[in-house]
């Protein structure tokens, strides 16, 4: 399987939009999440390409967008030292696998130099092993109450 990783545009908002709300559908369907309200989702989209960074990876056999990542640069809310904060790290079910959670987290890295990156994970899945196995340190918990 050939796959392309590349930063995202404004023409891509649509194919984004498809793939956090097939993220939401399959991903977090038994969660208690609130349904999705396009018209806010294409802005937050529209927010973090002007603000942020969008990489999308891309099959280039199916010709299909199978995963993507969002992050912005930030600081500590205690320092002025910039560090990158990662919103979502994606990739459909269908398609997952380490080494295209890896291409996505390298692409992080690569934009975001030798910054400290941080990364909250509140879908609910059990996945720290991987981000373990990717060099992430364990911070602490996220805690949600209904």
């Amino acid at each position: 399987m050939s796959v392309h990783l590349y930063k995202a545009e404004k023409k891509d908002v649509e194919i984004i939009s498809e793939l956090l709300i097939t993220f939401k559908d399959e991903d977090l369907q038994n969660m208690n999440y609130p349904e999705v309200d396009n018209k806010k989702l294409k802005n937050f989209i529209n927010v973090m390409l002007q603000k942020g960074t969008i990489i999308l990876l891309k099959d280039l056999d199916l010709e299909q967008v199978i995963g993507c990542t969002m992050f912005y640069k930030g600081e500590h809310w205690f320092s002025k030292q910039e560090c990158i904060n990662i919103h979502t790290i994606y990739v459909k079910k269908s398609f997952r696998n380490f080494k295209f959670v890896s291409a996505l987290v390298d692409s992080i890295k690569k934009l975001g130099k030798d910054l400290p990156m941080y990364l909250s994970v509140t879908s609910g899945l059990n996945i720290d092993p991987v981000f373990k196995k990717l060099g992430f340190k364990n911070l602490g918990s996220n805690w949600r109450l209904n």
